[in-house]
């Protein structure tokens, strides 16, 4: 792979395929009832604007650790109890809007559901974040119940690049992202799948980038490319303003990491009129 700088500016004209934005908040040690407040949360203050609540299977967040740096050993924390808490799912009635509920785990996303939908920035993921983990706070405080501390947090962009509409193939990942591929004459590459990491830190480690390519279908059966940008953190205090400010610098680290690991070539796709 060729040598690229995280600290290239930002293109400000991109309108990259962002299909989904998740920011959200690992809780450690909630109470053995939860689960079960966080039900009734929904109920009383969450129903009117999500209507629609779905289980799903309990996310486990990736857990970051920093073997490498002397003097404050690994950054770990155990989540919750024996069993797995139930997630749910509360969204919208267009479904573009979602919060997940869970007793370690706190949400927000945005999801791209039709073809002009457009991501709405940073900022207002930000805030609404803040917001509805507010509102679980005030709840929580008024039914008697302490509000979990923030154990990590972590902001994900999640890209769908269409490759047909390129004139591309899974076997053409250079033309999407910087890299090097090898070929094995006579037989032609044909699917490249890419992780990578990188370090966000100051003079000690803050947290984590991770950047990953695969190739995968979409709902019509085209070939399409799925990059996935994902900023990691436990926060230097286990509280919202804390968690906030790591993701902000997350963000800007997906930005960068984003317009320095894509070619020229997609970055004149999307930044063209259309």
């Amino acid at each position: 792979m060729s040598v690229v700088k995280l600290t290239e500016p930002i293109v400000s004209f991109f309108r990259p395929p962002v299909v989904e934005v998740v920011a959200g908040l690992s809780l450690s040690d909630p109470a053995p009832e939860f689960s079960v407040v966080l039900g009734s949360f929904w109920k009383d203050r969450l129903r009117g604007k999500f209507p629609l609540l779905q289980q799903q299977p309990p996310y486990s967040p990736p857990q970051e650790s920093f073997r490498e740096f002397e003097g404050r050993g690994d950054i770990h924390f155990q989540f919750g109890a024996q069993f797995p808490a139930p997630r749910l799912w509360a969204t919208t009635e267009d479904g573009s809007e979602l919060i997940q509920l869970q007793a370690e785990w706190f949400a927000r996303n945005w999801r791209k559901v039709t073809p002009d939908g457009e991501y709405d920035r940073w900022a207002t993921r930000r805030e609404a974040l803040s917001d509805s983990y507010a509102q679980l706070s005030d709840y929580l405080e008024r039914e008697d119940f302490s509000t979990p501390d923030i154990g990590q947090c972590e902001v994900s962009y999640i890209n769908h690049i269409d490759l047909t509409d390129l004139g591309l193939d899974h076997g053409s990942l250079s033309r999407v992202v910087k890299i090097s591929e090898g070929e094995l004459d006579p037989f032609p590459l044909e699917q490249v799948t890419l992780q990578l990491a990188f370090a966000i830190r100051d003079e000690e480690p803050l947290g984590r980038l991770h950047f990953a390519v695969k190739p995968a279908l979409n709902s019509t059966g085209k070939p399409i490319y799925i990059i996935e940008l994902t900023a990691r953190s436990v926060p230097g205090e286990f509280t919202l303003e804390s968690a906030l400010a790591f993701l902000d610098r997350g963000r800007h680290a997906i930005n960068s990491a984003f317009v320095a690991l894509t070619t020229a070539e997609m970055h004149e796709t999307w930044g063209r009129d259309k």
